[in-house]
């Protein structure tokens, strides 16, 4: 490499940490604020000694823990995010199949409808949803308030079109001889999708439930509309709430948002590779 393809890189290399840093500082900021006492928190704010919490201590996250709930709040996203993930597997990646390896009248059409869908923002369609849920209430008698809510929370989240698309661009990629050999060993369509596909499809699975990890970890809207008792409470819910119950507790707050970072940050340390690569060959066929 010459001179200046060194020179490049570096200079890449450089720009990429910038921008690295200085995304990173407030997050830095903020674990450095939920270790300060309440009265240093916004002292020195702007100046380095601010990401220094001297002394150390860790009365904010018993704060946390003692006003936010922060163990029922994190069990609750923890279950409606397996329910989405793990459900919408179940929906998606048959869906996805179907669309990519068989062909039925009026399969283009089905599935250019399904993706328009993605376009269409959770705030135009979150009052119908909402009225369509309610129509299960009377199950509450029977499964509970909190059952109930965490149903509520996940089911609709299940069927996705995004994971559909991406899984359908995943299955048009595998090689057509994995499946006629698998045709001439005597296995329908359900054993192709389950013994040939879903193997060779592991990076997109990675990915979509990565995704929704991520994005129904952050839910705010449709738990705010759904969630009614204290014990129902996402993550968020949580979090906001600090804002609404006096006195407000700035290294409280700060507290709280680290323990529902650190999750997020956990994820996409171990998967951002996964999502990357699924993204890059998406479209890629044989």
């Amino acid at each position: 490499m010459t001179r200046s393809g060194h020179t490049v890189r570096a200079l890449t290399a450089l720009a990429a940490l910038f921008v690295g840093v200085t995304f990173l500082i407030p997050v830095i900021w903020m674990f450095a604020a939920s270790l300060k006492p309440e009265s240093a928190i916004h002292r020195d704010v702007g100046a380095v000694r601010s990401f220094v919490p001297a002394p150390p201590t860790l009365e904010n996250y018993r704060g946390a823990f003692h006003r936010g709930d922060v163990g029922i709040t994190l069990v609750n996203t923890l279950i409606v995010v397996t329910v989405i993930t793990l459900g919408g597997l179940l929906v998606n990646g048959p869906a996805a199949f179907a669309f990519a390896r068989m062909r039925f009248r009026g399969c283009e059409l089905l599935f250019l409808l399904i993706v328009t869908t993605i376009i269409i923002p959770l705030e135009l369609i979150v009052i119908p949803l909402f009225m369509t849920v309610r129509t299960t209430r009377g199950l509450v008698e029977i499964i509970g308030e909190r059952p109930w809510t965490l149903a509520a929370l996940s089911i609709p989240f299940m069927a996705k079109a995004f994971n559909i698309f991406l899984l359908r661009q995943y299955f048009l990629a595998l090689p057509r001889s994995l499946e006629e050999a698998a045709f001439m060993d005597g296995v329908g369509w359900w054993g192709v999708y389950w013994r040939v596909a879903l193997p060779n499809a592991k990076t997109a699975i990675t990915t979509v439930i990565l995704l929704d990890f991520i994005v129904h970890w952050n839910d705010f809207l449709w738990p705010l509309v759904i969630c009614q008792a204290a014990n129902t409470r996402t993550v968020q819910l949580g979090l906001g709430n600090f804002f609404t119950q006096p006195p407000i507790s700035w290294g409280a707050i700060m507290a709280y948002a680290v323990l529902a970072t650190i999750p997020m940050m956990l994820i996409l340390g171990v998967g951002q590779k996964r999502i990357a690569q699924s993204l890059v060959t998406t479209g890629i066929r044989e």
